[in-house]
């Protein structure tokens, strides 16, 4: 079935290289091509007069560099052999901005051709991406064969016959977007690989809060891990437990800190802050016992409660919205790590008592839990699956 739909836009590659793309030869992991190549987008994207204005286009380029990439090796050793499946279809969240570029070198790594769909929002972090791919392939003519980043609006057509080429299909954004790709055929053999609607939290210990030199370089990874994305990725916290004996003064000079550090950013929208009122005022009419703490900016909502639920967290809007938990012991949050809970980003709390927890509890969710400020820290550990050896077929010698 011919590829050349009208309504198909590439921002990498073109028509005749999707067209061709079934008969590529899949490489091993790791392969020295892929390496050099995402090394060399790395540098340029260091370099890109504009990236420096998006902390998440200079993460994505120091995720990509040389150092980084055979650390990411070394952690993921094995003894078999691998090879990637063939051709990965991405299908790329709308409200995240820089996750299309992950998944697509997770599918480069995992020797793997790809063709990612992009994101339906305009972000100038995308077109700072695809314009760094395209230069990085102008040194690298042997990976052309190997990416296609395309757009389109909602066609079936166009996801059935993507769907239908693929050894190996990536929908991000969330179970609406899972449900409607997953109405397009993939091949028998071919796996899905689904990351679902999800939520994070953070639970920070006010002692060891109160204690730290750094407060505003906490505030600053916090801003990182919520409102640099608005509070809109699976991995920002919308929960906020206070551990420890502290917590009064560690809560006010935490949100001191934080306050003082969205004065220099810009002012939410209005209407941002408008659906995030009417977020609190739907759980309030549910839940009076919900106390509103009032902010010095446009740019927080906190909501103190003294029970916080899966439901709450599950419909949370983002924007900027708040929920805090005083706990005494870390065990309080079962009710919130059911299997929509994707992340907890911890400041303070041991690893013993974390392991304990896990050990203890064995909750149904809780893929990941990182430091405070390292939530969008991607890995191809993602959601609970191994993506090294999702994405890869492993053949016994």
């Amino acid at each position: 079935m011919p590829l050349n739909f009208k309504s198909l836009r590439y921002r990498v590659g073109d028509v005749q290289i999707m067209e061709q793309m079934r008969g590529v030869k899949p490489r091993i992991p790791f392969d020295p091509d892929v390496m050099a190549f995402l090394q060399t987008f790395s540098k340029l994207l260091l370099t890109h007069p504009q990236a420096r204005a998006h902390s998440d286009v200079i993460s994505l380029a120091f995720w990509c560099r040389r150092a980084a990439l055979e650390q990411m090796k070394q952690a993921h050793s094995f003894t078999e052999f691998l090879l990637g499946r063939g051709v990965a279809f991405h299908i790329a969240p709308s409200n995240v901005a820089v996750n299309f570029a992950y998944s697509l070198c997770a599918g480069l790594l995992t020797g793997n051709a790809n063709i990612v769909r992009l994101p339906s929002k305009v972000f100038a972090q995308v077109d700072i991406i695809c314009q760094t791919l395209n230069e990085a392939l102008q040194q690298h003519c042997e990976m052309r064969e190997l990416i296609c980043l395309v757009e389109y609006g909602h066609e079936t057509e166009i996801n059935n016959a993507l769907s239908a080429m693929c050894h190996a299909r990536l929908i991000w954004g969330g179970d609406k977007t899972i449900e409607l790709i997953r109405q397009s055929v993939i091949s028998p053999r071919a796996v899905d690989v689904a990351f679902a609607d999800r939520y994070s939290i953070a639970i920070i210990h006010a002692d060891a809060y109160l204690a730290a030199d750094n407060k505003s370089r906490i505030a600053q990874n916090f801003f990182n891990d919520t409102l640099l994305t608005d509070q809109q990725a699976c991995t920002s916290p919308k929960l906020v437990v206070w551990l420890g004996e502290q917590k009064s003064e560690a809560r006010a000079q935490f949100w001191a800190h934080f306050e003082a550090y969205l004065r220099d950013r810009p002012d939410p929208e209005a209407v941002s802050v408008i659906k995030t009122l009417a977020d609190y005022c739907h759980q309030a009419a549910k839940n009076p016992a919900l106390k509103y703490i009032p902010s010095e900016t446009r740019h927080i909502f906190r909501v103190e409660s003294q029970e916080v639920s899966q439901e709450m967290l599950e419909n949370h809007q983002g924007s900027g919205l708040f929920y805090e938990w005083l706990m005494d012991d870390i065990n309080e949050i079962m009710p919130v790590c059911g299997e929509k809970c994707q992340t907890i980003a911890t400041y303070g709390v041991t690893e013993n008592n974390i392991e304990r927890f896990i050990f203890n509890n064995a909750p149904k969710g809780v893929d990941r839990i990182v430091p405070l400020g390292e939530t969008m820290a991607f890995s191809l550990h993602w959601d609970g699956y191994d993506l090294l050896k999702t994405l890869t077929r492993t053949i016994t010698l």
